[in-house]
């Protein structure tokens, strides 16, 4: 990147770890820790006015175009381009999405101190009582955003928001309980102030939360199609219109529908979808077995990867697989890998969630059908091999196992469709390898999970621009991805306060147009591997900047 331009990115991204301290904090820049954001409606202005300077300096340097003119390097354009995405990203969420005063659980997360607890970038004395100064300032937080939150909400997000914050609530007084009398052990002080503190948050976000119940609110929650298409375009460069968007996820799910059927004609010859389903949800480790047979599948995917050259692993680190801390066992599995500056924790965590032992047998076995051999396989895929452990790798690495030195703002400005497209195609991307080829079960269990996000696309389109209720949104998910009434409904509700997760299938079939394209224009040097490889390169870009990079002509990045 140019001087000018990579001076002023990394002063635009210390103002905006100034203003969002946790982005830096989590990113692994420690000196942010024990800092919460300062929203108030003056600090807010003044973080306006820093992003438009800071754009109006950007105008005045050379242009991406000009850039690639001047031959300097694709990374130097893509990372001009992704400064000035990252800019308007953040002034269209201030200024036009407004997330601050109408979506108030997107502000949860901040008050969480969960990797305080769970990474060991410093000893837990000194982590606990950065985790103090957070709590500390939990309820002057909360205050503010009573003063910023609007008079009416939209009903599902004010009722998504109050079940976010209460369960905030719980976690303070149980999930860190562990955390605290391990620090009592060696630093009572810590252990015993932190106690307080953390009662006192909780209290505060109990009072917020029953504040919160009481407001109006509307039955409306749709953010509407301007705003809808500003999002596309602002946070991942998609210009396609609207109903050009919504007809390419429909001929998609009317195509994995079909796909579906033809996969539970070979596991379950005349049998129905959802009876082929419980045939192969039978198949499924014991509750002792969970962890360790999670930890010998991914040995599997690993060296799977490595014999069909699929992919580089730059790495022979491996990520801990474990089960899923107390706080965050509303998930089924989740990847925790390090932030992209770590330089001290750089483990990577792969949650597993266990049954609870006062299950009943019926309760344990119903869960354990979730880990069936197949659907374990799909997730671990999606989580660790080669999706998104393996991304996390090859920003920290080069394909030689050197530490890979990104350009900042790569490090820093990621795109919601590529990191969850990434995940998402490497699913459907790994059974047209020898590792899941001629696997009917399998590809039944993927085409699951491809049709949930599927649902999540056209239910967000829907939701949001065709005035489809949560109701209808539903039953969608109940007919398309075969899901039972209560996760359909979650699923309907997460789309109300978060429009993006289309993001997901929109990512993957942006990812598999860049390689259909990007594979005619390399000819005979095409390899699966060399594109994957050439894909993680760059960081997590959005799509269409990714393409401008990658080929020589980009073109649409979905049509």
């Amino acid at each position: 990147m140019s001087q000018a331009v990579d001076n002023l990115a990394e002063r635009a991204i210390r103002e905006h770890w100034e203003f969002v301290p946790t982005a830096g904090s989590r990113i692994g820049r420690h000196e942010y820790d024990g800092r919460l954001p300062d929203f108030s409606s003056g600090r807010v202005a003044r973080r306006i006015e820093e992003l438009h300077r800071s754009l109006g300096q950007l105008s005045a340097l050379p242009s991406s175009d000009e850039l690639a003119a001047h031959d300097h390097s694709r990374m130097e354009g893509l990372s001009r381009s992704l400064l000035e995405m990252f800019l308007r990203r953040e002034l269209f969420n201030l200024e036009e999405m407004r997330t601050l005063h109408n979506n108030p659980q997107r502000q949860v997360g901040y008050i969480g101190v969960g990797s305080y607890v769970q990474r060991d970038y410093a000893p837990l004395p000194d982590r606990l009582r950065s985790a103090t100064a957070v709590l500390r300032q939990v309820p002057d937080f909360l205050s503010t955003l009573d003063g910023l939150t609007e008079a009416e909400l939209g009903e599902p997000v004010r009722d998504m928001a109050v079940e976010a914050y209460r369960g905030m609530a719980s976690f303070y007084r149980t999930g860190l309980a562990d955390a605290s009398a391990e620090c009592a052990a060696i630093a009572p002080d810590v252990a015993v102030e932190f106690d307080a503190v953390r009662e006192t948050a909780a209290v505060a976000l109990t009072e917020f939360t029953a504040r919160l119940q009481a407001r109006q609110t509307r039955p409306d929650f749709a953010i509407g199609r301007d705003l809808y298409r500003r999002m596309l375009r602002v946070g991942e460069g998609v210009d396609t219109p609207l109903m050009d968007v919504l007809s390419i996820g429909q001929a998609n799910l009317e195509q994995n529908l079909r796909r579906l059927d033809e996969a539970a004609a070979l596991v379950a010859p005349g049998k129905s979808v959802r009876e082929a389903v419980a045939q192969i949800a039978g198949n499924h480790p014991t509750a002792d077995a969970l962890i360790p047979e999670t930890r010998n599948m991914l040995e599997d995917i690993r060296q799977a990867l490595i014999d069909h050259d699929i992919i580089s692993v730059p790495s022979e680190e491996r990520c801990q697989v474990t089960e899923t801390p107390s706080y965050m066992r509303y998930a089924f599995a989740a990847m925790d890998s390090p932030g992209g500056l770590e330089e001290v924790a750089t483990e990577a965590f792969y949650y597993v969630t266990p049954v609870e032992p006062e299950w009943t047998p019926r309760q344990q076995e119903e869960w354990l059908t979730n880990f069936n051999y197949h659907t374990l396989q799909v997730v671990s895929v999606h989580e660790v091999y080669p999706g998104h452990y393996v991304h996390n790798l090859h920003n920290r690495y080069s394909g030689f196992g050197e530490r890979r030195t990104l350009p900042l703002i790569n490090r820093v400005a990621t795109s919601y469709a590529f990191t969850e497209g990434w995940a998402h195609y490497t699913e459907e991307m790994m059974l047209e390898t020898e590792y899941g080829r001629d696997n009917p079960a399998l590809w039944l269990t993927q085409l699951l999970e491809a049709l949930v996000r599927n649902c999540r696309y056209l239910c967000s389109l829907g939701m949001h621009t065709q005035g489809m209720t949560v109701d209808e949104a539903t039953r969608f998910f109940q007919a398309h991805a075969y899901m039972e009434e209560h996760p359909a409904r979650r699923e309907a509700l997460r789309g109300t306060f978060d429009p993006g997760y289309l993001n997901y299938t929109l990512g993957k079939l942006m990812l598999l147009k860049l390689r259909q394209d990007w594979r005619r224009q390399e000819g005979g040097a095409y390899s699966l591997r060399r594109f994957h490889d050439a894909t993680l390169s760059w960081g997590a870009p959005p799509v269409p900047l990714l393409r401008q990079a990658m080929l020589d002509e980009p073109g649409d990045a979905i049509l």
